[in-house]
């Protein structure tokens, strides 16, 4: 099986993608914009503007050159839509905001555009996968036959385990970096951007830090933020009392800090199921999660606490279990969640869907 993947080469999620389909045996063609560095993968030049999906041509000449049975592209109105005009079969992902915000955000004149760019995608493509099921509800208000052709399973990967000697010495370097403690953390992981309302992480933390804590630490992640989110966060929260880890960690530095957190917090405004959720969870952290479809359909089958205003009352609901609790992560049905959630289901759910696609087109 041959798979033109066209995803952002540097989310975290695309790169243990490219890991897991490459290790089941899958014959990838990788592409993404601002991938001049990136060994193995096709740059498709820088991406100045929403313009440079239009780009179409460059994602033709690829499938005309490598022949692939199934284009996989991600995001549904960026790389979707590039993929969109050439000939194989199209897998799309939809990533959650870019059909829940989309077309609802910004002048009237841009949620019109996006509302055009994500019915053509949706219409054009064969196949459709999200982690969400209100994301495919959204999905199918925007284009009538999308039901019969979308998929909806959680597609991120678990982060690989460590041995302890090096979890324990990964660990260590991340505490003498960033001053981490022994005690278990408590973490902000999806990043600072907007959509992950980091409002209402500086909220919380300074809840929690007006209320004590004791000996845990509070560790915020950058992510992809760019230097006006940051700027604006610091001016909300006394940066020096927390743990601010401000570059990208890679897998076996997040496992490490996963393993040593209690509690986690996912509280964007909008999301479909991230690893941001799940990856932690994995590892026996207790996730904490805004009022989201996705969310309160994970909470139905793993233990952890849903936030659904900013009041005293929740707050302190966070407080107790943090300070009463010194085995939060007992709480959590590890052996389902792992089981669910592994990469052998993930990788057997594309490896599926892939098939079905170019068994469709050979018939």
């Amino acid at each position: 099986m041959k798979v033109l993947l066209v995803a952002p080469i540097h989310s975290p999620i695309v790169k243990r993608l490219i890991s897991a389909l490459e290790g089941s045996g899958i014959e990838l063609i990788i592409a993404s914009h601002n991938a001049a560095k990136e060994v193995g993968v096709i740059d498709l030049g820088p991406c100045r503007s929403m313009f440079s999906y239009l780009c179409f041509w460059k994602i033709n000449k690829l499938v005309k050159e490598h022949q692939p049975d199934v284009v996989h592209a991600h995001v549904l109105n960026h790389y979707g839509l590039m993929a969109a005009f050439q000939n194989r079969p199209l897998l799309v992902a939809l990533w959650g905001s870019d059909v829940m915000l989309s077309t609802k955000a910004g002048a009237f004149i841009t949620r019109k555009l996006f509302r055009v760019i994500n019915w053509f995608v949706l219409k054009r493509a064969d196949y459709i996968h999200t982690s969400g099921k209100h994301v495919a509800k959204e999905a199918e208000s925007q284009c009538k036959g999308v039901k019969k052709k979308i998929n909806t399973f959680y597609w991120g990967f678990p982060l690989p385990e460590l041995e302890l000697d090096v979890l324990n010495s990964t660990y260590q370097n991340l505490s003498d970096e960033f001053e981490l403690t022994s005690e278990k953390n408590i973490v902000f992981p999806r990043g600072l951007g907007n959509v992950y309302n980091p409002e209402g992480a500086a909220k919380i933390i300074n809840y929690l830090m007006t209320k004590g804590i004791k000996a845990k630490r509070i560790v915020v992640l950058r992510g992809f933020a760019n230097e006006d989110c940051v700027r604006k966060f610091t001016s909300l929260v006394d940066i020096d009392k927390i743990t601010f880890i401000n570059r990208l960690l890679d897998p076996q530095e997040l496992y490490a800090l996963y393993k040593n957190t209690c509690m986690h917090f996912s509280i964007p405004h909008s999301d479909s199921l991230g690893g941001g959720v799940i990856e932690p969870a994995l590892v026996g952290s207790l996730p904490v999660l805004s009022d989201l479809p996705s969310y309160r359909d994970f909470l139905k089958e793993s233990k952890g606490l849903l936030l659904t205003e900013y009041t005293y009352k929740e707050l302190d609901v966070i407080y107790n279990k943090i300070t009463d609790d010194p085995n939060i992560e007992s709480d959590l049905a590890l052996s389902k969640l792992t089981s669910k959630y592994s990469l052998n289901s993930v990788v057997n759910n594309f490896n599926h869907i892939y098939k079905v696609m170019s068994d469709n087109e050979s018939s």
